[in-house]
């Protein structure tokens, strides 16, 4: 199984990315568990240090806290729901939210790159709007921050009203008219 590298993986045609709630602190055993029940899924994770009273330690942890992706058709929703610690699909405009194929490769490329990073809510103040012009992520856009002399470059998934913050050096960035 491969929750955190899904770049191996080969998707069937026809089928949509569809966001699912997952029972808080459990997002690693719902995956593990829609895998077994043949349900194609992606869990981005992330490295992040903890400190403890005795130590810190590097661990991985959900880049969306609370949320997967799964890969199927509307005629398995039900089943996908049947999964122990999935609570529902996200809803967006009365349906499914449905995340685009671009999105979700935008998210594998930044689990793939190791870069720095975080993920928050979406109440981001809108920026520029830039592309990235080198590096792993080339051509991937997103809106532009300014925090503290740092830029950042943020790709937003609507869907789930969340978005991913990656800090990179001003020269990888392009202004998009």
């Amino acid at each position: 199984m491969n929750i955190s590298r899904p770049e191996t993986m080969r998707y069937p045609e026809g089928l949509s990315w569809y966001v699912v709630y997952a029972r808080s602190r459990s997002e690693k055993k719902v995956a593990e568990r829609l895998e077994r029940a043949g349900i194609t899924c992606f869990l981005p994770l992330l490295k992040v240090m903890r400190q403890w009273s005795d130590r810190r330690k590097m661990v991985e942890v959900p880049m969306f806290s609370g949320y997967l992706f799964v890969h199927t058709e509307p005629a398995c929703f039900a089943d996908v729901r049947m999964v122990e610690g999935v609570v529902n699909f996200v809803r967006s405009g009365g349906r499914n939210a449905i995340v685009p194929e671009d999105q979700i490769r935008t998210i594998q490329l930044f689990v793939e790159t190791g870069l720095p990073g975080e993920s928050g809510p979406d109440d981001l103040i809108p920026g520029e709007r830039v592309q990235v012009t080198f590096g792993p992520l080339a051509g991937c856009t997103g809106e532009l921050l300014e925090v503290r002399n740092q830029r950042r470059f943020v790709v937003r998934i609507e869907s789930i009203r969340q978005a991913l913050i990656i800090t990179l050096p001003t020269g990888y960035l392009e202004r998009i008219n």
